[in-house]
Parts: structure tokens; sequence; C-alpha cells
């Protein structure tokens, strides 16, 4: 009786863990522009204090405006393209295991190309330079349908090479 338990246990484990790799993905995606700049764009908004906060901490820049606001559900092994704004394009791909690909293509270029874990509620933020000392962020998280609250937490990589972080 004891193996059969164990059998059984083993087979719902198996296949919820199948089924996990192969959801589907909510995900949040900001184009965040920084710089040290008042405000010169009546279309920009400052974002959150949250993640302002942890911008604040991390980079140089006074002001942290978003540029553009998206949600999409990623379904798993599609490629999903968001045009974020006229030079900016993220190619993204659900890979399973909260995994994603991303493929971040500025002014018709490659600018960055990776692969990373998004783990609720922590953001992903890439970035680069831009003209006149400002800087482009691009942040990702993946939304928990169980919990949207707002990330307290913050992982960085950016096209510069800077080492993650929290």
């Amino acid at each position: 009786m004891n193996s059969m338990f164990r059998s059984i246990l083993a087979v719902l484990f198996v296949t919820s863990a199948v089924a996990a790799r192969g959801a589907d993905m909510k995900l949040e995606a900001r184009l965040i522009w920084g710089t040290s700049d008042d405000k010169t764009d009546a279309k920009c908004k400052p974002i959150d204090p949250e993640l302002a906060g942890k911008l604040h901490g991390m980079f140089k820049w006074k002001n942290y405006y978003e540029i553009t606001n998206q949600s999409e559900n990623l379904a798993a092994n599609k490629l999903r393209t968001l045009k974020m704004s006229d030079q900016c394009t993220l190619q993204l791909k659900n890979v399973g295991g909260s995994r994603i690909e991303v493929n971040c293509i500025g002014q018709g270029k490659e600018v960055h190309k990776g692969a990373y874990t998004l783990d609720p509620p922590k953001w992903l933020v890439l970035g680069g330079n831009c003209d006149n000392n400002n800087a482009w962020f691009i942040a990702l998280r993946a939304v928990d349908p169980k919990n949207s609250i707002a990330s307290k937490v913050i992982t960085k990589k950016t096209a510069d090479g800077f080492p993650s972080g929290n």
C-alpha cells in the first residue's frame, strides 16, 4: 500500500511540475527614462515612488519617468513582440519555469539579449545610456496571479555589464 501511495504522489508531482513549466506568464513591462533634468515632455509621468526609490539607490539620475507601461500574457514557448516606443521594441519568449528570453531592440538594432528567471514580485531592470547624460531602462516582472502587490525587491542587469543585485 505504501509503494502505491508513493507512486501516486510521484505521478502527481511530475504532472504538476510539467504543467507549471508550460504555463502562461502574466508580465508587466515598463519603459523608463532616467534623467537629472526636470521634466521636458508632458507625456512623461514620474514612476511610482517605490520603484523610483529602488532605482535611486542603484543609479545616479534624479528623475525617472515612465514612457510606457504594458501588461501582457505570454503563452508558453511563443514569441511575443511589444512595441514600447517608436525606438524600442521587446521580443519576449516564455520558455517555462518562470524563465523568459528577452531581446531588446533600440533604433532598429539589438541592444540587449538574455534569458532570465522572473520571480514575482521582483523586478528585472535592463538599461543603457542615451544622449545628453540620460538613460533608458526596461523594467520587467512576472505578475503573480494570486498576489499582485507591488515589488519590494529589484534585480538589475544593464547593457553596460553591471552585475545583477538586489
